[in-house]
């Protein structure tokens, strides 16, 4: 049985747990993972529990925050407590996005301006959690110019990384939250799952069509026939599946800073009595200034705005795809090992007895230690690289 450690709110190991009735242990690639730890509720661990916080383990980089205790009675087995946690990466949704943010460049580094500006050195010191950092770039190359207000940052990250197939947690390192994104290996011509390898012993297949919507009407800011929409996706006669996207609080009047933080090098130019900001010699924002020369306004081109619309569609239609996944339970030390040969967010190749095969990726992973031994379920969810 897998060694449990119980953490002070200073995240110092305090305490081993090394006898347990049951331990439940759920990865997700990115989604927020849980646990759960069933012991003895005897007066030393009530003591234990009553000075720590958090749940790790000492074969895994998960730390869970203690969500839960429950106290249940049994006269032949003696009393049990219950100890449900939650992935500490669940943090970054205890944060929104206070104000209108502009971004244009890399998705890492609009990531990491969302964690920098909620959490690690925000505006409002009482927001600051002062040993949250982030770990070295990825140096992923996929951009994104959007806005964004108030949306939760935990809530935002996580579509993100799911939009572009990455993974994300939160571990603890010398005493520090540390954030990180990263992404899965393709495993697929190496790692096959099938029950002609006898290395899978149960299989449930699903492909979920019910939620499909690939034609978006993005509506933005006024009112009426005003509105500024623009339309996204394809579809024809029955195949086309329509979604409405409120996109109100997407605004085209955005701060001088922010103009000049997300469109770099630009210059300003004079065309017909209105100063354009440009950026190699295309419009992004008209300008407009007072008689001292001060900036009163910053008002994003209708390209530039719709653009923004754009992306938000496209998140919000990302979510409105056709779903395929596989769950099974994997035959322990057959074939390959977990953590060695594949982990969490890899790609590998499933087979059912109906020979239905799939490059999938492993998007969560439950681990269940009890009095009837090991198991551990993976789920499989199709990839769209």
């Amino acid at each position: 049985m897998e060694e449990f450690y119980l953490l002070d709110n200073e995240l110092n190991k305090k305490y081993i747990i090394d006898t347990y009735s049951s331990a439940i242990w759920a990865k997700r690639y990115n989604d927020i993972g849980d646990c759960e730890l069933v012991i003895s509720a005897s007066e030393e661990n009530f003591r234990k529990i009553k000075e720590c916080k958090y749940i790790a383990r000492n074969d895994d980089d998960m730390v869970c925050k203690i969500k839960k205790i429950e106290i249940q009675t049994d006269e032949e087995n003696g009393n049990q407590l219950i100890l449900t946690g939650k992935d500490i990466t669940d943090i970054l949704e205890q944060r929104i996005v206070v104000k209108q943010t502009n971004f244009n460049g890399l998705v890492e580094d609009y990531i990491r301006t969302l964690i920098n500006d909620s959490i690690i050195n925000p505006t409002n010191a009482d927001r600051k959690i002062k040993n949250f950092v982030l770990a070295d770039k990825i140096g992923f190359s996929d951009t994104i110019r959007e806005q964004v207000t108030y949306d939760n940052v935990g809530i935002k990250i996580q579509k993100l990384c799911k939009q572009y197939g990455w993974g994300y947690r939160v571990t603890i390192n010398n005493g520090n939250f540390v954030f990180a994104l990263y992404k899965g290996r393709d495993k697929s011509k190496y790692i096959t799952f099938s029950h002609n390898y006898d290395n899978i012993s149960t299989t449930d297949y699903s492909k979920d069509d019910s939620n499909i919507k690939n034609v978006a009407l993005v509506a933005g800011e006024g009112e009426g026939v005003a509105r500024r929409t623009t339309t996204i996706g394809n579809g024809v006669g029955i195949d086309r599946h329509e979604l409405y996207v409120d996109a109100r609080d997407i605004s085209s009047e955005i701060d001088y800073d922010e103009l000049l933080t997300n469109y770099p090098n630009g210059k300003e130019k004079v065309i017909n009595n209105v100063i354009y900001y440009q950026v190699n010699g295309s419009n992004i924002a008209i300008i407009t200034k007072n008689d001292a020369g001060e900036v009163t306004n910053v008002q994003l081109c209708s390209n530039i705005y719709i653009e923004n619309l754009k992306n938000t569609g496209y998140e919000k239609m990302s979510t409105y795809t056709s779903v395929t996944s596989f769950s099974g339970e994997v035959i322990v030390g057959m074939s390959y090992r977990y953590k060695e040969d594949y982990d969490l967010g890899d790609i590998v190749n499933i087979v059912n007895e109906y020979g239905i095969s799939i490059d999938v990726r492993i998007s969560e992973v439950i681990e269940n230690q009890d009095d009837n031994g090991y198991t551990m379920e993976p789920t499989f969810e199709n990839i769209e690289e």
